[in-house]
């Protein structure tokens, strides 16, 4: 197959096809589509002491980055530096052929790629964050380690949700949220955890490889305009045989058993849901403008951007009072966590023993008269208990319009629709084994300028379990409220992986600069031609596993070989799952072996990786298969 990379063709000597072929083992690629007038210096510029300088500086860069962990450096900081190092020799080379004004107009079209990347990526980045804020994959993990699964269950819902996921969300947000289910079901149970962990990683790389949004590479080639989106969806099938061939090898060496369900708890925030419905209306957005409008994707990402900008605004008028008591409830200390267990030690008798307590409270008989009020309450409010013992008045400390109490609500409800009516979005459901709850509110009646309170409630029952009272008590977080930052995108925005944004930045200007040299024509030239296009998109997905699979797609994408759309796509599957068959050779599999140190590593992934290769073999043989009319 020829590529279309350069307009003229050259012979490659051993002396050159060995030291490009050492060039595509050690080093990833990436570049933008040179001009003719560079392209005609290739030839010379290839073998002159800048090339070969620029090639030593990058692999020498290159080298740290998987050190980040051991030698404490930030990975985007040695690309970053190899980058402007490599434009410098790339300056002087073109200045010496005459060609002064051509590095010029190579970096600008370097940094205009570049910038549709970053942007596109920058408003996923904030989606995710502003989705994490507002507890959905908390909520999910939660809800998953609270079912009570057996192992072998466990093992295949955390496969399936990431590989459902990761068309959506990056690899790496869903292995973390599937892993943290893992471990937290798994337990001590280290043979579980890691094979779940492998388990996880293959289903997040596979998931995301029939998705433009699924992965950098399968972006990368959406934005390109090799394969259009609905074009990724014949990668559905070979994806999933990716996963499920050694997802299935590998569950014949679960253990058995049922581990015991946890009583986690997490809830959305308000809002939750109207961000996802915005996220994904920003995805259509993208597609839009890509499909229709025939626009930069990233342009509707931004679009997409401006939604989440207006609704956080509407957050920050209305929704205060919910992000209060989101950040309340994480207030407590941790001597104080659970209030309420204390008094639940006393049985019937809670209402002797409050004056021993350090919080406000008071007790209710079942007639809704306070029958306690303690002088913690006292002091809180300004009411004597001897003026509200034996009344209904108690709201009066709070409110001041008449209206149920927590405590009240406790005495009357028993489907939860008097607290979802009274406190919305201000409540949660206590840890305490029954009926209890949490809220927290704003109570201008308290103190000279009001108070931001948190308050718990729960039943009092005698010997036999009968409902003979309720209890609340009150916690004080108006200091800790004054710390609290409302909802804000920009923050957002703030919190996105800069050093990652970065890092892509160095890698791809380190070899948009490399490739003035004419070094991805040469590749080109050695793997499209003498090993044909299949076997050269097989060997895409090996090296992804070895170096970053989103400067090896850059090399394709520049060497931009002239194949059928069937090609395209299994070099965009190669490049998505290839990184499983190596712990290291994906985000998903490196953020795991920090978060399971010990217990999933390198070396239990290397166990699996024939089982992994034998996916990695399949899904490329019924990608040719169901897909392969063009080949």
């Amino acid at each position: 197959m020829r590529s279309s990379a350069s307009p003229h063709r050259f012979t490659l000597s051993r002396k050159h096809a060995f030291f490009t072929f050492l060039i595509l083992l050690l080093l990833p690629f990436s570049a933008v589509a040179e001009t003719s007038a560079a392209l005609a210096q290739m030839p010379k510029l290839s073998g002159t002491f800048y090339g070969y300088a620029s090639v030593a500086i990058f692999v020498l860069a290159y080298a740290l980055v998987p050190l980040e962990n051991n030698i404490h450096l930030l990975k985007s900081k040695p690309v970053l530096f190899a980058a402007g190092i490599i434009w410098v020799l790339v300056a002087l080379a073109f200045n010496d052929i005459g060609a002064s004004e051509q590095a010029h107009y190579a970096i600008r079209h370097a940094i205009i790629e570049y910038a549709e990347l970053f942007l596109f990526l920058l408003v996923a980045m904030t989606y995710i964050n502003a989705l994490e804020d507002r507890n959905v994959f908390q909520a999910l993990r939660a809800y998953l380690v609270s079912k009570g699964y057996s192992l072998k269950k466990v093992f295949w819902v955390t496969g399936a949700l990431s590989f459902v996921i990761s068309p959506i969300a990056d690899n790496l947000t869903t292995a973390l949220l599937m892993g943290a289910v893992v471990m937290a079901v798994g337990g001590k149970d280290v043979k579980f955890i890691s094979i779940a962990c492998i388990n996880v990683v293959i289903a997040a790389n596979a998931g995301g490889a029939f998705s433009p949004f699924g992965d950098i590479t399968t972006l990368m080639v959406w934005q390109k305009g090799k394969v259009e989106f609905l074009q990724f969806l014949p990668l559905f099938v070979p994806s999933l045989v990716n996963w499920l061939v050694p997802a299935l090898i590998m569950s014949f060496a679960l253990p058995d058993g049922i581990p015991q369900a946890t009583k986690e708890k997490a809830r959305m925030k308000r809002g939750a849901q109207m961000m996802m419905a915005l996220f994904l209306a920003t995805i259509v957005t993208a597609v839009s403008f890509h499909s229709f409008l025939h626009l930069p994707p990233a342009a509707g990402m931004m679009f997409g951007l401006g939604y989440l900008g207006l609704y956080s605004f509407y957050l920050k008028r209305v929704e205060g009072r919910t992000v209060m008591a989101d950040s309340i409830f994480g207030g407590r200390s941790e001597a104080h966590k659970n209030p309420l267990s204390v008094l639940q030690s006393y049985g019937k008798h809670i209402g002797a023993h409050l004056n021993d307590q350090p919080y406000p409270a008071f007790m209710l008989n079942t007639e809704h008269e306070v029958t306690h009020w303690n002088q913690a309450l006292e002091a809180l409010t300004g009411i004597k208990a001897a003026d509200v013992i034996g009344t209904k008045n108690h709201w009066q400390a709070f409110y001041k319009s008449e209206r149920p109490t927590l405590a009240d609500v406790m005495l009357d409800d028993e489907s939860s629709v008097a607290v979802r009516q009274h406190y919305g979005g201000l409540y949660r459901d206590n840890p305490l084994e029954g009926k209890a709850y949490d809220a927290a509110n704003y109570f201008e009646n308290i103190g000279q300028s009001g108070a931001y309170l948190m308050f718990s409630a729960a039943p009092v029952t005698d010997e036999n379990g009968k409902t003979i009272g309720s209890v609340e008590l009150f916690e004080d977080m108006t200091e800790q409220r004054a710390d609290v930052k409302e909802f804000d995108v920009m923050e957002r925005v703030s919190r996105a992986e800069w050093d990652t944004l970065l890092f892509f930045y160095g890698v791809i200007m380190c070899v948009a600069g490399l490739s003035q040299f004419g070094y991805m024509a040469m590749i080109s030239e050695l793997m499209y031609n003498d090993l044909g296009a299949i076997g050269a998109n097989a060997l895409v997905g090996l090296l992804s596993a070895i170096v970053d699979n989103i400067p090896v797609m850059f090399a394709v994408l520049t060497m931009d070989p002239v194949m059928p759309l069937e090609q395209w796509q299994l070099v965009t599957l190669t490049a998505g799952v290839g990184g499983s068959m190596l712990a290291i050779g994906s985000a998903a599999g490196v953020a795991l072996l920090g978060t399971a140190r010990g217990v999933y590593t390198f070396a239990s992934h290397l166990k699996w990786t024939p089982v992994i290769a034998l996916g990695y073999v399949s899904s490329i043989g019924v990608h040719l298969w169901l897909n392969g009319s063009g080949l």
